[in-house]
């Protein structure tokens, strides 16, 4: 049914409207994992493994309409107040799956399109590995970092921070760092929350061990007033097509979950 609609506004160009609303809002677009064709993935229940034709549509409707920059050109504009061009959208990718080295990074490269991956430390050594899935080697991110790959902390464990006691949050947090640095040469300046979860506390936390910024919920475009220890994400489905894919860009998406959470009035 989604779908339907989604096609239909963006055949009359609804979507577009809403995207000029929020022109000067920045979406920081995260995908997880794309898959070639002799990649697929059969069982994919949170819709993280998207195949490859459809994310190349969706780099190509990013061309046409979107400016791409870096997660790092993005911080410095909001901490030296500078306004970025309009439509300008951020890519990023969480986990650190194998793919993004093997199938993501070389259409990125052939397009000169900036991205950041998230790594989640302790799956870079092979441990705690879930349902099977392949993630980067240390080998492989260093490749990426030294490509000019922005790499990111995704926490050593992913799990999420606010179960854990502050204690707990600052080693996932800082030995995520010193890991990265000790194998990579690079020491990360930006996080993405385990599963977009945090609280004040642990925000307040993430700053004080030196992250520049961190990404949390999905909740659309952020605003020039958002906290930048509280970025919001637009978190991209296995199953979005292009009109799908727009509606979330645009802004659409998060606007119509935001009005279905709101308190009816009597």
């Amino acid at each position: 049914m989604k779908k339907h609609l989604f096609a239909l506004l963006h055949s009359t160009r609804a979507i577009s409207v809403v995207a000029w609303f929020n022109r000067r809002r920045v979406p920081i677009i995260c995908y997880h994992s794309v898959t070639s064709d002799d990649m697929r993935v059969a069982h994919d229940p949170h819709k993280q493994h998207l195949p490859l034709e459809l994310f190349l549509r969706q780099l190509d409707f990013l061309e046409k309409k979107y400016n791409v920059i870096s997660l790092s050109e993005f911080i410095a504009a909001r901490r030296a107040n500078r306004q970025l061009p309009d439509y300008s959208i951020v890519l990023t990718f969480d986990d650190g799956f194998e793919d993004f080295s093997s199938v993501v990074a070389p259409q990125l490269r052939q397009r000169e399109l900036p991205a950041t991956v998230f790594i989640i430390t302790d799956r870079a050594f092979g441990r705690f590995i879930p349902n099977g899935e392949s993630f980067l080697s240390w080998e492989q991110i260093k490749e990426l970092a030294s490509a000019g790959v922005e790499i990111g902390s995704h926490s050593c464990s992913h799990v999420p921070l606010p179960e854990l006691s502050l204690d707990e949050v600052g080693k996932e947090l800082s030995d995520s760092r010193a890991l990265m640095e000790a194998n990579i040469g690079v020491l990360p300046t930006s996080l993405s929350y385990p599963f977009g979860r945090t609280t004040a506390e642990v925000s307040d936390l993430a700053q004080s061990l030196g992250y520049a910024c961190a990404i949390a919920s999905d909740a659309g475009p952020n605003s020039d007033d958002a906290s930048i220890y509280t970025l919001s994400r637009t978190v991209i489905a296995s199953d979005d097509d292009v009109a799908a894919f727009a509606a979330r860009v645009s802004g659409l998406t998060s606007w119509i979950t935001l009005q279905t959470r709101l308190p009816r009035r009597t």
